[in-house]
């Protein structure tokens, strides 16, 4: 049985991780603080991988350490992270750089120590920074320009990434840019401080609570999370991926999230709309017309990205059917 890692497993991303590979039948070992959710942990045991969950920080590497003594691993993914927003840069720039960076190069040294042959650690849209509002679609050939501490700590990985790539032997790193992310198993977690638009109309929806008109603007490249896990599934296992580690996670197109209000309709959860109702927040300033990261070799190398109709429509029939998801949250 194939072993995995992955450090962040019961956040957002870490959770789809998880089900992706336990769905493949790998041995994963997820590390977080707080383990995996107990609806999530009801959903996993019916795969037919096996799962030691974990509980701990990554920033714990004698803990971490004593993982790779017991298990050899085929896998290592640094998924733990603090996506944060402006105020919590100004409080604790030092924990968001501990967990970000520092915590995700130890792991490495870990894993070249005990000759892993593969790892991921993930790069964000947030080291583009201000290219996302360029005029063009930002590529993998774009240089990076973060413009928070956020983004800072994921152009340094790319940058430690690439120079390890070149004199190291194992692993292998991937560096996925990864844009922002909507879909099944997204929590608050404490450690992000913005849930996603689509995941709020989700959640007030299935609640019955009303919603305020949504801006005009706001539209952005959210990417459905458990196509996210499947390309990285691919990266990690496929030969075919090693041919270029630098592969941008996004659908490859803007949509707005009244495309969740219609995805939501069709599956016969109408959400109430009104002008005293909740309104639902966005990280960007809706008036500023921001452009997707093209994913064109993703698309060539692995596959393209599912519309937008078909990764709503996918979400809104998994939240029906795990409205207590949504009701924990």
């Amino acid at each position: 049985m194939s072993r995995v890692l992955i450090t962040g497993a019961s956040g957002f991303i870490g959770l789809n991780l998880v089900e992706c590979f336990l769905g493949r039948g790998w041995h994963v070992v997820g590390l977080s603080l707080d383990g995996i959710p107990a609806l999530a942990r009801a959903v996993f045991d019916r795969l037919p991988g096996r799962l030691d969950d974990l509980r701990g920080d990554a920033r714990d590497i004698a803990m971490i350490r004593g993982s790779f003594e017991r298990e050899r691993f085929d896998v290592v993914i640094a998924g733990a992270a603090i996506t944060s927003g402006p105020d919590r840069e100004r409080l604790s720039p030092g924990d968001i750089i501990e967990v970000n960076l520092l915590a995700a190069v130890r792991l490495l040294e870990l894993a070249g120590r005990h000759e892993v042959p593969r790892m991921l650690m993930f790069s964000s849209s947030a080291a583009m920074g201000e290219r996302a509002f360029s005029g063009r679609p930002v590529t993998e050939a774009d240089a990076v320009q973060p413009g928070s501490i956020y983004g800072v700590t994921k152009a340094a990985i790319e940058g430690i990434a690439s120079r390890w790539n070149a004199i190291a032997p194992a692993p292998a790193i991937w560096v996925p840019r990864l844009t922002a992310v909507f879909g099944p198993w997204e929590r608050a977690t404490g450690v992000r401080d913005a849930l996603s638009p689509p995941f709020q109309i989700v959640r007030a929806a299935l609640s019955g609570e009303a919603i305020a008109p949504l801006p005009e603007g706001g539209a952005r490249d959210w990417a459905y999370a458990p196509e996210v896990a499947e390309a990285i599934y691919w990266m990690l296992t496929e030969d075919s991926a090693t041919i270029d580690r630098r592969y941008q996670l996004s659908p490859g197109y803007i949509w707005h999230p009244s495309m969740m209000i219609e995805a939501l309709t069709k599956c016969g959860v109408v959400p109430r709309i009104d002008a005293g109702g909740t309104a639902i927040t966005f990280t960007d300033d809706p008036a500023r017309a921001r452009w997707p990261h093209a994913v064109d070799k993703l698309a060539q190398a692995f596959r393209s990205p599912p519309d937008v109709q078909t990764a709503t429509l996918a979400f809104a029939r998994w939240a029906i059917e795990h409205p207590g998801w949504f009701a924990a949250q």
